[in-house]
């Protein structure tokens, strides 16, 4: 069962019942790498998910085709590419700047997912529209659900990496997701919602509980 099933932007909604019913159903925890090309420009993002082990149960139901008891990437593929096709519409969770320009995605073609001790995981690389110079303006990122139904988290070890022919002046950074009296009245009328509801499409509510990850690098300077 795909990923967006309840709206714009939901996990199978009847697997993520509780007395709560509360945003967000349903978790994530991400890895993510930058991948530059051979020019030493940000060429694609690497991205990879754990379902939450409620979403996993559910969704690997059925896919073991052979019956052997085992999960193999060609039984999970038609799973991955379910929900690849789901998120194209939502730029992949992934939203991403360039300076004060958004960033443009191209098709994503790699793709898939392993079943492995109760946790489904996902990975696809995303490729940019047009490589982007890191030194021209700070390349930032986040990873979220617009609608927060889903809270995704980054991982507590290694989260994220830098690949391909990196500058070495690049680094990458984790930052601290916002704060503030707002974000808290919005969590707080998230919480409040039943399990049907979906917010107005013009809505970001995840933006405001996302991490930026930021590529900064140093201009190079002479000697």
């Amino acid at each position: 069962m795909s990923i967006l099933r309840c709206g714009a932007v939901a996990l199978a909604c009847a697997a993520f019942g509780s007395p709560a019913l509360a945003h967000p159903h349903a978790w994530i925890e991400t890895r993510s790498d930058v991948v530059f090309n051979d020019e030493g420009r940000i060429a694609a993002l690497n991205i990879e998910w754990d379902f939450d082990q409620g979403y996993s149960e559910m969704a690997i139901e059925g896919l073991d085709t052979n019956g052997d008891g085992y999960y193999s990437a060609g039984e999970l593929r038609p799973l991955a590419r379910e929900n690849i096709i789901a998120l194209k519409e939502y730029d992949y969770f992934v939203k991403a700047r360039s300076g004060a320009d958004a960033v443009h995605y191209g098709e994503v073609t790699e793709y898939g997912s392993i079943y492995s001790n109760g946790v489904l995981k996902m990975h696809f690389t995303v490729p940019l529209a047009a490589p982007i110079d890191p030194f021209a303006a700070e390349f930032v990122y986040r990873i979220y659900d617009p609608s927060f139904f889903i809270a995704i988290d980054f991982a507590e070890n290694t989260p994220l990496a830098l690949l391909g022919n990196a500058p070495s002046p690049c680094t990458i950074e984790l930052r601290a997701a916002p704060t503030g009296a707002e974000i808290e009245t919005t969590r707080d009328m998230l919480a409040e919602k039943d399990q049907d509801w979906q917010p107005p499409e013009e809505d970001d509510f995840g933006s405001m509980f996302a991490r930026p990850v930021a590529v900064v690098c140093k201009p190079k300077t002479g000697a």
